[in-house]
């Protein structure tokens, strides 16, 4: 006699939220502080809804608190994107070394700040979600980042980057 033993997995399902970034584009870049720069998004696989982005460029003086981070965020109401009442405007060696938003992630590449001038190569930089507020006022929008000398407000470089507040349903066993 053939006992056949099925065994039943539970399972149990999680839903986890994240941002999507895509699209993220450079509009202008000052070539007497940066001789190159890039920005890119991608997903590993079909399989990680995760996008992560990766920065290069190059410095041709040395940067720390003497420029600053101006980040404005878009919502995305009726087909355009329209200012939302959220800013943030930090000294960049304050934004890596002490930022949770977007300095969690600037971290896990760069340790140290003030930074020579020279090449840098950030990869695999994500918004981590448990830094998002509760309640965030808005699920689409676009950011738009520029970085200034602090002293003057000179623009040395602008751009902005597409987001979207999604979430993934995940499959524990138990």
């Amino acid at each position: 006699m053939l006992n056949i033993l099925l065994l039943a997995v539970q399972s149990e399902t999680k839903r986890i939220q994240y941002f999507s970034t895509e699209h993220p584009t450079i509009t202008y870049f000052d070539r007497d502080y940066l001789k190159f720069v890039n920005v890119s998004s991608r997903r590993r696989s079909r399989k990680d809804p995760f996008y992560y982005v990766d920065i290069h460029g190059t410095t041709l003086i040395d940067v720390g608190n003497n420029f600053t981070s101006n980040f404005y965020f878009y919502e995305f109401l009726t087909n355009q994107y329209k200012r939302g009442f959220i800013e943030m405007h930090i000294k960049v060696c304050d934004l890596i070394l002490n930022n949770k938003f977007f300095g969690t992630a600037i971290k896990k590449n760069l340790a140290y700040c003030p930074l020579p001038a020279g090449d840098y190569h950030l990869y695999n930089m994500t918004i981590p979600i448990d830094q998002v507020p509760r309640g965030f006022p808005f699920t689409k929008g676009r950011i738009y980042v520029n970085g200034t000398v602090t002293d003057t407000n000179k623009v040395v470089v602008a751009g902005y980057i597409d987001l979207e507040l999604k979430e993934f349903t995940v499959r524990t066993k138990t």
